[in-house]
């Protein structure tokens, strides 16, 4: 069973995703963190994937949507700590090109609190 435990920092939220996404429970749980998140008025996110091994394409799916909602509401969603086999997977499905990946969650926070406001 996956976990999302969400923290809210200053200017972005930090979804810290644990376990393999592959049930349509954890698919679910994924679509619906992504949906309220999107919906806040700091609508920038932080997924940091370090304790994650898998996700199946419909979890990929979900990202990617999940993208959409951000994108729409004028926020962002960038991705950290991916492991090597998850940065291939987003490299062979060319998702690599939609989301930003850092390699740590400092990088990522960095890039948050550091973006000029327009491009926030």
């Amino acid at each position: 069973m996956a976990i999302i435990r969400v923290e809210e920092k200053e200017k972005f939220f930090v979804a810290h995703l644990e376990g393999d996404f592959v049930s349509t429970d954890d698919i679910n749980l994924l679509r619906s963190t992504l949906k309220e998140l999107s919906q806040k008025e700091n609508n920038r996110l932080i997924i940091n994937l370090g304790k994650t091994n898998f996700l199946s394409s419909a979890s990929l799916g979900v990202l990617l949507s999940g993208n959409a909602m951000f994108e729409k509401n004028d926020g962002q969603i960038v991705l950290c700590c991916a492991s090597d086999y998850i940065e291939n997977l987003f490299k062979i499905t060319k998702l690599n090109l939609i989301f930003k990946i850092f390699p740590t969650q400092f990088d990522a926070e960095r890039y948050f609190t550091k973006l000029p406001a327009e491009e926030k």
